[in-house]
């Protein structure tokens, strides 16, 4: 997730806690880099640092994009239930916020 897209998820995040659900930002950065980035956006998701992108590389997103001279991963959402089954995955194909799904979109998505 980058920065805009934490806070959108941010500012729904008591409908996520409602409905028995976790956030995990999955991000290919070094631990310091992730822990700064959680600390300055106060954010209430566990985050995972995942700098030789082995977790992305599972889900098939692991940085296949280039963004200010740096690979990234593609950016994705996916819901995973609580027996580890895939049940929603939306990946992008660039970085625009577009490319993106919503709040709405992954609370819309998640099995009842």
């Amino acid at each position: 997730m980058c920065n805009r897209e934490l806070v959108q998820f941010q500012e729904v995040y008591q409908q996520f806690v409602e409905r028995d659900t976790e956030i995990l930002v999955v991000d290919p950065q070094e631990l310091f880099r992730v822990s700064t980035m959680r600390k300055k956006l106060k954010s209430p998701f566990r985050f995972l640092s995942d700098p030789t992108a082995w977790v992305c590389a599972q889900y098939g997103v692991a940085k296949q994009l280039m963004v200010h001279q740096e690979w990234v991963n593609l950016p994705a959402t996916f819901i995973v239930d609580k027996k580890g089954i895939l049940q929603y995955a939306h990946v992008g194909r660039g970085w625009p916020m577009s490319e993106r799904a919503t709040p709405k979109e992954v609370l819309d998505n998640i099995p009842h």
